[in-house]
């Protein structure tokens, strides 16, 4: 297929300083500690193979995590003198953050709660209909009609809902639901011991 005229974000690269990007407030995506260990070596041994997405003003769409470990790992650090690969999407929020899920869906589970708040902020305060939401995502009506209801995971059962695959439910009260990234111990995220497995 030919290119369009279209520039597109891969086509320039820019070296940046880690700490001229900050971290968005939506992102639900999680990663586990040995996950987290295992980028920390896949970038030492293989480098920088994508570079981190970011908006124009420095706000990130896709890449937190990598984002993290070269200013958390001091192997990385060194290697890279603070510094990381960027490429910029110049984009409006609501489209930033379906964006930030579409990419996560593929990559690991979703904390549910969290999940939900994104939903809400898109629809609620961007205007986006559900059904574009679901489009843009990924997500079935079922499954958006269940992440636009306040408070539902404090009062029905998520142990026995079908959710996608891609993400995995975390009651609102959860550590998960607001912990951050740490590095001395495991994000208490919950997730199918089957990676393949999803609750019936």
């Amino acid at each position: 297929m030919a290119r369009t005229a279209q520039a597109d974000p891969i086509d320039s690269i820019t070296w940046v300083e880690a700490t001229s990007l900050r971290s968005n407030v939506y992102n639900p995506n999680r990663v586990l500690t040995p996950e987290l260990l295992l980028l920390e070596r896949s970038l030492l041994s293989t480098g920088w193979i994508q570079p981190v997405l970011a908006n124009p003003d420095g706000v990130i769409i896709d890449g937190f995590h990598r984002w993290r470990l070269t200013q958390d790992s001091p192997a990385i650090a060194q290697r890279w003198a603070g510094k990381l690969p960027v490429a910029t999407l110049d984009v409006d929020e609501p489209t930033a953050m379906a964006i930030t899920v579409r990419i996560n869906r593929a990559k690991g589970q979703h904390s549910a709660a969290l999940m939900a708040a994104l939903v809400q902020a898109i629809i609620n305060d961007h205007g986006w209909t559900p059904e574009r939401l679901g489009t843009e995502i990924g997500a079935n009506p079922t499954e958006i009609d269940l992440l636009l209801t306040e408070g539902v995971f404090d009062h029905k059962n998520i142990d026995s809902w079908a959710y996608s695959a891609a993400w995995y439910p975390v009651p609102s009260d959860s550590p998960a639901a607001a912990d951050g990234l740490t590095s001395s111990a495991p994000l208490p995220v919950e997730r199918p011991e089957d990676p393949e497995e999803v609750p019936a």
